[in-house]
């Protein structure tokens, strides 16, 4: 969700940008009770064609956006796995902090709600990212690793699933996301992101996802299409009105 009420800049971060985060989580307003949830613009959702099994390893590779030419927004590009009733979702977020990209890891839960992030790294345009989700059964757990394959940096963080009424849940649905609404100069000039070298298995077997696009909401045109079973694209128009 790359939450900003939530999201908690380093401490030797500089006022201004403290200031830009609080700023912005005034304007998030009331989201809804589960995912999709507002501040989502166009995205993706993959299943299993079977509808069966639970999610045990996704993969994906993106590069770095170009900077905007106006600074000062919040608003993230990543993909992350969700829980059957949409409340549970982990991700390896890659947001636009108003003057730099960065990269970790994040946890957000609906119910009671807790948000999670691991250390953060700041990446540079053009970069190429990696980000991977695996399940540990034994751990009942997921292991999440999140690397710019340019500079070598990684962090892995492992996010134990939550229990319902004494069970686990079951993840079994990817999203790939462009979240956050701003004015369309303050995105990225290139236009796109592509989420490339998809790779899905559901209960250890490798599968083809069933994608379906959409968006919460509609700002400056930006949508998801699915270019293949392993590429996912978000376009959208920095130099729309709005």
């Amino acid at each position: 969700h790359t939450r900003l009420e939530l999201h908690k800049p380093p401490t030797h971060a500089k006022m201004a940008r403290v200031i830009l985060l609080l700023a912005a989580a005034a304007l998030c307003g009331i989201v809804a009770a589960q995912d999709p949830a507002q501040g989502w613009l166009g995205y993706a959702k993959g299943v299993n064609p079977t509808g069966e099994g639970k999610l045990t390893f996704v993969s994906m590779r993106w590069k770095v956006g170009q900077e905007p030419r106006r600074r000062g927004a919040f608003f993230s590009p990543w993909f992350g796995i969700e829980s059957s009733d949409n409340l549970n979702l982990i991700q390896p977020v890659n947001p636009w902090t108003g003057d730099q990209w960065e990269i970790y890891n994040e946890y957000f839960q609906w119910q009671p709600t807790h948000n999670e992030n691991s250390r953060s790294h700041t990446v540079s345009p053009g970069d190429v990212l990696y980000g991977s989700v695996t399940y540990d059964a034994a751990a009942q757990a997921y292991h999440v690793y999140h690397s710019d394959e340019t500079d070598g940096w990684s962090v892995n963080t492992t996010i134990p699933i939550q229990q319902d009424r004494g069970e686990y849940k079951t993840y079994n649905i990817i999203y790939v996301v462009f979240e956050k609404a701003w004015s369309c100069a303050q995105y990225p000039p290139d236009n796109a992101v592509t989420f490339y070298d998809i790779k899905v298995q559901y209960d250890g077997q490798t599968v083809a996802p069933q994608w379906t696009t959409s968006y919460v909401d509609d700002v400056c045109n930006n949508r998801a299409h699915v270019v293949n079973s392993t590429t996912i694209q978000i376009t959208w128009d920095s130099e729309a009105e709005k």
